[in-house]
C-alpha cells in the first residue's frame, strides 16, 4: 500500500511539474528530434508548447544536471541542497525575497504572451520527461553532473521564469546581493551616534561589486552590409565570450512550427527560444554593454528614528521584509534561518562597508544610507523580445522590436539581412538619468566619490528631482526610449566588441547620450581597436587574406582565425629592440619598493631570458597552437600594459583606432619596465615548470579525458579571438575559464537557405560519456566550422538521430 501512495504521489508531482492547460488538464505535447552531426537538434512541433517540450528534452539529454543547478540558485534553495560552505547564503536570501511564486506566477509569467507560455510550460515538461525517463540515478556523472543527487526533482514552469528573472537582474540585483546580505539594522537612535566623519580614509574598493567583467561576458561582433560585401549579401560574425561552464554556456539548437517559425542558433542554458542565431532572411547577434542597470540613492537618515528616511522634507519609512530560507546542516538536517531585507521605495538597502568604510554601516559617516534601484527588476518584457528577434525577417523587424520592447536587460544588437542592411543599437534597459541630472544629484559627499572617481551612478535619494525620468516613448517608468538610446544602420559595416555605442563605425561616431549608456571620446580597448583595424585593412583590401576589397564569409572566418595580437603588432619590434640592449640578465633592479634595498635582477634566470628574446625574435605575432611566442608575450604584457607611460603617442579622440600607438622606448622608466618584465615573466614560467619555448596548443588546451585538445586564441586584454585561461602549475594554460563560444558566420545568396557556419568550441554537451562532450572543440582546435544544416535537405544528408517525444 505504502509503495502504491509513493508511485502516485511521484506521478502527482510529475504532472504538475509539467503544467496544465486552461482547462485545468494536463497538456498533450509532442516534437520530433532529428540530430544532425555534432549533436545538434532539429526539433519541429505543429504548436509552441510541443516546440518548447521538444528542445528541453533535447537539452536535458546533454545538460540536465547544468540547468537543475541554476534552478536550485534561482529558488534561493543552495545552502538547502550543498550546505552553508557550497551555498550561497547572500544569493539564497535575494533570490527567495524577488523569485517568490506569487510574483512569478501573478507579475511575471502573466505579462507573457499564449505562445511564450506554452513554451516555456513545454521546455518545463520536456526537462520532467527526461528525468522520468532517465531516473534521478542514471544522470550524468563529471564536474557538472548530478547522478543520484537528493537535489534534483521534477521541474514546473515557474522554475524556468525564476532563471530567467534571475539572468534578467544579472547586472544589478544579483551582484549586489552580498552588499544587501552585509545590512545589519541599527540598534540605537542615530541622535546618540558620534558626529560624523566627513573625510575619505581609503580608496573605494569597486571589485567588490561583482559586476560582469568584458573578460568574463564579453563578445565580439561585425554586421556587413551590402556595399561591403563582396557578395551584396549582408554577412554577420556573432562571437560571444561567455564562460566553459555553468548555466551560462551556449546550447545550439534549430526549432521549427512549420508554417510559423524557422530559426537556428544558440540559446543560454534553459532558454527555450534561440538568443543568438539567424533565419532564413535575417541573422542577428549581441554583445556586452557598457550601460549601467541600476543607480544607488544616497538617503538622509531621520536622526531620531533609524527605520526613516527624509523625502523632499517629509519622513518616510524604511521597511523591514523578514525573509526565511533553509540551511543543510553537516548531519543532513535543515535548519531555518531568517533575516531582514530592509527596502525603500527605491529598492533594498545595501551595506558598501565592503568598498569603503566610509560609505558603510547604517548610518554611514556622513549620516546617510544607500539603497538601489535596478532597471531590469521588473522587466517582463524580455522574452517576448526574444521571440520577435526569432520571428524577424529583416533589419526592418530587428528595429521595430527593440523599439516596441526596449527590453534586452544588458546586451547590444547587431543585425544584418538577406537585402544587406547592416543595423546596431544598444536599445536597452537603462535608468533614464540624463547627464545634466547625474551632474546635480550626485552632490552629497559620498555618491560625488562613487560618481565622479568610481564610475557608480549615486544620486540624492531625498529629493524627488533626482527620481529617474521616463521617455515618453519608453514601454516602462525609468527608462529611456528608443529616441534616446544609440543605433546605426547603415550598408556599409557596424561592430561592437565591449566598448560602448561611441565606436561603432570609425566614420560614423555616435554622441550626445547618457554616461549611464556609456562613454564618449575615450580610449577604446586593443580588442575594440583591434575589431576595427582588421575591418579597415579587409574593406582596403590590404590584411594579407585577398587584394580583393570587401568581405566574403570565408574572408570573415579567417579574421576570425586569424589569432591576430595588437599589442605585439604596435609594440613588438620596440620590445625585441629593448632586448637587444640588454648585456647581462642577472643585471639591472626590478624592486618596485624605493625603500627597500634588496636588489632584485631583471631574471634569476638569465640565460633562459635572453633565450626568451631570440623567440621572440622569431614569433610573428599569432596565437596559433603552433605559434612559439605567445606565451613569453603573454606574461610580458600583463606585467606592462597598465603603465600610464606606456605609448609615445598618447590617445586621439579623432583618431580612437589608431591611437594610442609605438611603445615609449624614449622613456628609461619604460625601458627598464619592459627588461623587468620580460625577466619576471621567464621566471614565473620556469617556476611554474613551463618550457619557454612550449608552443601555444601545448600550454593552452583542454583536457578530454587524458587527452588534449589545443586551444588557439589568447587573452581580450590584447587581441579579439579571446581564450581566457589561468595558469595551472606544471600544465600552462590549461584552465579554460570563458572566450570564444558560440560562434556563427552567417550570409546568404540567391537560394532560400542561409548560407551558415558555426563552432560551439566547448560542444554540446557537459556529460563526459557523451560523443558531443568534445567533439566540437576538437573542431575549433582545427579552426573547422560546422555548415550548419538549415534547409530539410540539409538536414537529411547530416541527420545522425531522430526521435519523436511525446508526454
Amino acid at each position: 500500500m505504502m509503495q502504491l501512495l509513493a508511485l502516485v504521489l511521484v506521478g502527482t508531482t510529475l504532472a504538475l511539474a509539467t503544467g496544465c492547460g486552461d482547462d485545468g488538464g494536463q497538456d498533450d505535447f509532442s516534437a520530433t528530434i532529428v540530430r544532425t552531426t555534432f549533436g545538434i537538434p532539429h526539433v519541429t512541433a505543429d504548436d509552441f508548447g510541443g516546440l518548447g517540450f521538444g528542445i528541453g528534452y533535447a537539452y536535458a539529454q546533454d545538460n540536465f544536471c547544468v540547468l537543475m543547478r541554476e534552478i536550485i540558485r534561482a529558488n534561493g534553495q543552495t545552502a538547502a541542497a550543498w550546505g552553508e560552505e557550497d551555498g550561497d547564503l547572500a544569493e539564497d536570501y535575494v533570490y527567495t525575497f524577488i523569485n517568490t511564486d506569487e510574483y512569478i506566477e501573478t507579475e511575471f509569467k502573466a505579462t507573457q504572451t499564449e505562445r511564450v507560455q506554452a513554451a516555456i510550460r513545454g521546455y518545463a515538461a520536456g526537462l520532467t520527461k527526461y528525468l522520468e525517463d532517465t531516473g534521478i540515478d542514471n544522470l550524468p556523472e563529471g564536474a557538472e553532473g548530478c547522478r543520484g543527487e537528493d537535489w534534483v526533482r521534477p521541474i514546473a514552469d515557474l522554475d524556468i521564469y525564476k532563471v530567467y528573472r534571475k539572468l534578467l537582474v544579472r547586472a544589478g540585483t544579483g551582484p549586489l546581493a552580498p552588499l544587501i546580505d552585509a545590512v545589519e539594522a541599527p540598534v540605537q537612535s542615530m541622535a546618540s551616534l558620534a558626529p560624523p566623519v566627513v573625510h575619505q580614509s581609503e580608496p573605494f574598493d569597486t571589485s567588490a561589486i561583482a559586476l560582469p567583467e568584458p573578460e568574463e561576458m564579453g563578445s565580439n561582433m561585425y554586421a556587413i552590409g551590402s556595399e561591403a560585401s563582396q557578395t551584396g549579401f549582408g554577412i554577420l560574425l556573432g562571437n560571444p565570450h561567455f564562460p566553459w561552464s555553468g548555466p551560462l554556456r551556449w546550447y545550439i539548437s534549430h526549432l521549427r512550427i512549420p508554417g510559423e517559425l524557422d530559426v537556428m542558433g544558440a540559446s543560454l542554458h534553459g532558454v527555450a527560444l534561440i538568443n543568438i542565431g539567424f533565419n532564413q532572411n535575417m541573422a542577428w547577434s549581441h554583445t556586452v554593454s557598457t550601460g549601467q542597470r541600476f543607480t544607488f540613492y544616497e538617503v538622509e537618515a531621520v536622526p531620531s528614528d533609524p527605520m526613516k528616511y527624509f523625502y523632499d522634507g517629509e519622513e518616510r519609512d524604511i521597511v523591514a521584509n523578514p525573509v526565511t530560507i533553509q540551511v543543510r546542516l553537516p548531519d543532513g538536517t535543515l535548519e531555518e534561518r531568517t533575516k531582514n531585507i530592509y527596502t525603500t521605495q527605491y529598492g533594498p538597502v545595501i551595506n558598501l562597508a565592503p568598498l569603503s568604510e566610509l560609505a558603510g554601516g547604517w548610518p554611514t559617516a556622513t549620516g546617510t544610507l544607500f539603497t538601489f534601484r535596478d532597471a531590469n527588476i521588473d522587466n517582463d518584457r524580455a522574452i517576448n523580445q526574444f521571440l520577435a528577434l526569432n520571428l524577424a525577417q529583416s533589419v526592418d523587424d530587428v528595429e521595430a522590436s527593440l523599439d516596441e520592447f526596449v527590453a534586452l536587460p544588458w546586451v547590444n544588437t547587431t543585425a544584418t539581412d538577406r537585402d544587406g542592411n547592416a543595423f546596431y543599437g544598444d536599445v536597452t534597459t537603462v535608468p533614464h538619468v540624463t547627464a545634466e541630472k547625474l551632474e546635480e544629484c550626485s552632490d552629497r559627499f559620498i555618491s560625488n566619490i562613487l560618481t565622479n572617481q568610481n564610475g557608480i551612478p549615486s544620486l540624492d535619494g531625498s529629493r524627488s528631482e533626482c527620481e529617474w525620468g521616463t521617455d515618453p516613448d519608453a514601454p516602462a517608468p525609468g527608462i529611456f526610449g528608443p529616441s534616446n538610446l544609440p543605433t546605426l544602420r547603415n550598408r556599409t559595416y557596424v561592430a561592437n566588441a565591449n566598448d560602448s555605442y561611441w565606436l561603432t563605425n570609425p566614420d560614423t561616431l555616435l554622441t550626445g547620450f547618457s554616461p549611464l549608456i556609456g562613454q564618449e571620446g575615450v580610449q577604446q580597448s586593443l580588442r575594440t581597436r583591434q575589431t576595427f583595424v582588421q575591418a579597415e585593412q579587409r574593406l582596403a583590401g590590404t590584411d594579407g587574406l585577398d587584394p580583393t576589397p570587401g568581405f566574403t564569409v570565408g574572408l570573415l572566418q579567417d579574421i576570425m582565425y586569424g589569432n591576430r595580437n595588437l599589442a605585439a603588432e604596435l609594440a613588438l619590434i620596440d620590445v625585441l629592440a629593448i632586448c637587444g640592449g640588454v648585456d647581462d640578465w642577472s643585471g639591472g633592479d626590478c624592486n618596485p619598493d624605493p625603500d627597500s634595498t634588496e636588489v632584485i635582477p631583471y631574471s634569476q634566470n638569465p640565460v633562459q631570458a635572453a633565450e626568451a628574446c631570440a623567440i621572440l625574435g622569431e614569433w610573428i605575432g599569432l596565437f596559433n597552437n603552433e605559434s612559439v611566442g605567445p606565451i613569453l608575450w603573454n606574461e610580458l604584457w600583463r606585467r606592462i600594459e597598465g603603465r600610464d607611460d606606456l605609448w609615445a603617442i598618447p590617445f586621439d579622440a579623432t583618431d580612437p583606432v589608431n591611437t594610442p600607438r609605438d611603445l615609449n622606448d624614449g622613456d628609461p622608466g619604460l625601458v627598464e619596465a619592459v627588461k623587468c618584465a620580460l625577466g619576471a615573466g621567464v621566471d614565473f614560467l620556469i617556476d611554474g615548470g613551463v618550457a619557454i619555448d612550449a608552443p601555444w596548443g601545448n600550454v593552452q588546451f583542454r583536457w578530454d579525458g587524458e587527452d588534449r585538445i589545443p586551444i588557439h586564441g589568447g587573452s581580450g586584454r590584447f587581441m579579439f579571438s579571446v581564450i581566457g585561461s589561468s595558469f595551472v602549475e606544471g600544465e600552462g594554460y590549461s584552465q579554460i575559464n570563458n572566450g570564444n563560444s558560440y560562434i556563427q558566420t552567417v550570409t546568404f545568396d540567391d537560394t532560400e537557405c542561409p548560407d551558415a557556419f558555426a563552432v560551439l568550441t566547448y560542444s554540446q554537451s557537459t556529460d563526459p560519456s557523451s560523443p558531443h562532450f568534445a567533439d566540437m572543440t576538437r573542431l575549433y582546435s582545427e579552426k573547422g566550422w560546422n555548415d550548419m544544416p538549415f534547409c530539410e535537405a540539409d538536414i537529411e544528408a547530416a541527420k545522425i538521430s531522430e526521435m519523436t517525444v511525446t508526454n
